[in-house]
């Protein structure tokens, strides 16, 4: 009986050091296949990211022509998760011949939140000053949807739809608010990855006023001179269908100047 028992034990231990390569060989597949994403769930939750961009211009001549011009604007982007808050303003400030020729003043904020990788919602607000242009401030409210068109990377593409409702105060002392729809596309270009090319458009028809509308665009390139710094030519013109009486309908704006980033 005991010798019958050694052979067994020893037939066991042998099958055991044959088989238990393919075991280890099977077990380290599987593993592979785990790691490689496969079969695991991520549960890790992305960090709050934090990005500025801050432009400053400044052009003075004088002896002839005296004229005096200053622009100064900010971006913050905030992200956690799936919300993204962004912070923008501008200011622009002319003088010619000792008389303020421009005086204009926007500030705006956003929040998005992330339904899918391409597609979210958004609620924001913004504030503008421009008396040059015949009102003495504007504020739009805005919600909609905004889908990622093109993601790709080098281009990416927004494309917001949504309404606004608009307060307005003009400079003949006339209160009007009334509601509009808004189409608006962001388009960017990385030549590399500090130089780029960005397109925006942005339209509003009033909803209330047959013929009303606003229609706004802005085309700007980036070009580094280091990690943070970059020179910014930018063109921008805004375009109101019923400006106030004895205004223009179109204000043009060339802006050239230094942008920092961090």
């Amino acid at each position: 009986m005991n010798s019958r028992n050694s052979a067994l034990m020893l037939a066991v231990f042998a099958a055991g050091v044959c088989f238990a390569p393919r075991a280890r060989a099977q077990d380290s597949r599987s593993v592979g296949l785990i790691s490689s994403g496969a079969a695991a769930i991520d549960t890790t939750k992305p960090k709050p990211v934090t990005s500025f961009t801050g432009d400053l211009g400044f052009v003075s001549a004088s002896g002839n022509t005296n004229i005096t011009t200053l622009t100064v604007g900010d971006k913050i982007v905030h992200t956690n998760g799936r919300w993204m808050f962004t912070q923008v303003g501008t200011y622009v400030s002319g003088e010619t011949d000792n008389k303020q020729t421009a005086n204009q003043l926007l500030l705006g904020a956003r929040a998005d939140f992330a339904l899918n990788p391409r597609l979210s919602v958004f609620v924001g607000a913004s504030y503008e000053r421009n008396t040059f242009a015949g009102f003495n401030s504007r504020t739009d409210e805005i919600a909609g949807v905004a889908w990622q068109a093109i993601v790709a990377t080098n281009d990416s593409m927004r494309i917001d739809l949504g309404g606004v409702a608009t307060q307005e105060s003009d400079v003949d002392s006339l209160k009007q608010s009334y509601p509009s729809a808004r189409a608006a596309l962001n388009y960017k270009h990385q030549f590399t990855k500090l130089a780029y090319f960005h397109q925006f458009v942005e339209y509003i028809p009033n909803l209330q006023t047959s013929g009303s509308y606003r229609f706004n665009t802005e085309s700007a390139l980036v070009a580094p001179l280091s990690t943070h710094i970059g020179i910014k030519v930018a063109y921008a013109i805004r375009f109101d269908s019923r400006p106030q009486p004895t205004f223009g309908t179109t204000d043009r704006l060339l802006t050239t100047g230094i942008q920092i980033s961090y």
